[in-house]
């Protein structure tokens, strides 16, 4: 694994998102912060599965680099893809990495990438990685704040949460992810998820005075 490699794409990935003054800077935290988490999580499988240590910690770090840049939601895989090619090219990488690097950002949104470029398991570990944050902690607190602001009514409130266990349920049963390792993660996420749903939901419960 080349830190210097990451480090330069650590301080690309930076630059590009903080040069967006006009967002709201809890927005661009976020992107960042996720991009991190997503990041360290694509070297927990590194670490437990035969993926390129080259490939996936760097596009685990760069998959949503041109998440401000593009102007629909679902293409911001395929722009980020556009907007780090040049700069991979002043890696120490061989092509093929540089091109599975890009085929794993442009398709982590929706599995489209233009071309037939070969299916590469490192872009499923990426997808695996961005959905396995999305389970965590941070989200759970920022779904909490939106949901609590948005719902103006317990009933309201009660009736997503339903809603949320359901699926979480579902998650559980039919399990996730690509390999053993993110198996393990997504079922550690999702445990958690449900923990503090089914709280929630037992708390909601009890606000009624009979």
């Amino acid at each position: 694994m080349n830190k210097d490699n990451l480090r330069k794409a650590h301080d690309f990935l930076k630059t590009h998102l903080y040069s967006f003054e006009q967002l709201d800077i809890l927005d661009l935290n976020y992107r960042y912060e996720h991009s991190l988490r997503v990041y360290q999580l694509g070297l927990k499988l590194c670490a437990a599965e035969a993926y390129d240590d080259e490939v996936l910690p760097l596009a685990c770090l760069l998959h949503d680099y041109g998440k401000f840049d593009a102007e629909k939601e679902i293409d911001h895989g395929r722009v980020s893809a556009a907007l780090v090619q040049p700069f991979l090219k002043t890696l120490a990488l061989s092509e093929k990495q540089q091109h599975d690097i890009l085929y794993c950002i442009a398709m982590h949104v929706d599995d489209q990438c233009p071309g037939d470029y070969p299916h590469i398991h490192e872009a499923d570990a990426l997808s695996d990685c961005d959905n396995i944050d999305r389970l965590g902690a941070y989200r759970i607190a920022e779904t909490f704040l939106y949901e609590m602001s948005s719902f103006k009514s317990m009933p309201a409130l009660r009736e997503r949460i339903v809603w949320r266990l359901a699926n979480v349920n579902r998650m559980l049963d039919e399990g996730m992810g690509g390999s053993a390792c993110a198996k393990e993660l997504f079922k550690e996420q999702l445990t958690l998820l449900k923990a503090y749903n089914e709280k929630l939901l037992e708390q909601i419960d009890l606000s009624v005075f009979e």
